[in-house]
């Protein structure tokens, strides 16, 4: 388990579970934040079943959270994906308004954290319609195994929710 200690706006990291004496440090990082996207990058581009069933997706997918003003995020906010044959290149946190991404999942805070904390299929959410999707859907539906991975190495990801108590 994670406990946030101590954060800090200025930055999107939160020390947490922070010991002395050689016990681990786990670090968490806020939705949706430059960090978050890296560590996301980095759990995509090192997970063997996104790289396999991945390897014919070549173009960017885009995620973009919703405004939640009372949850400090005031506008809507993207992170934009650079997948290339089952790696991905870049992740980048951009304004929504800066999406070139032909494929966009958009959603409001508490649908990507169900999806984040696997309490939501993604799929079924885009056919429900609790997340918006932009792009050629025959084309989600023939990678949706690797779909199905992107959204796994997401839930993989030490996110802190400013929903939760810490």
């Amino acid at each position: 388990a994670y406990e946030i200690y101590q954060c800090d706006w200025s930055s999107d990291v939160c020390s947490s579970d922070l010991c002395t004496g050689g016990e681990q440090t786990h670090v968490m990082y806020h939705l949706f934040t430059a960090e978050w996207a890296d560590a996301l990058r980095h759990a995509i581009d090192s997970d063997a079943t996104f790289n396999s069933s991945g390897s014919a997706w070549k173009w960017p997918a885009a995620f973009a959270l919703t405004p939640t003003p009372a949850l400090g995020f005031t506008q809507e906010v993207a992170v934009q994906l650079t997948l290339d044959a089952g790696r991905c290149t870049q992740a980048r946190i951009i304004a929504a308004s800066e999406i070139t991404a032909p494929f966009v999942f958009r959603a409001d805070y508490p649908t990507w954290k169900a999806l984040a904390e696997g309490k939501l299929d993604a799929l079924s959410a885009v056919m429900q319609r609790r997340v918006s999707f932009t792009g050629s859907l025959p084309r989600l539906l023939g990678n949706a195994a690797a779909a199905k991975a992107l959204v796994a190495c997401a839930q993989r990801v030490p996110t802190y929710f400013p929903d939760l108590p810490g």
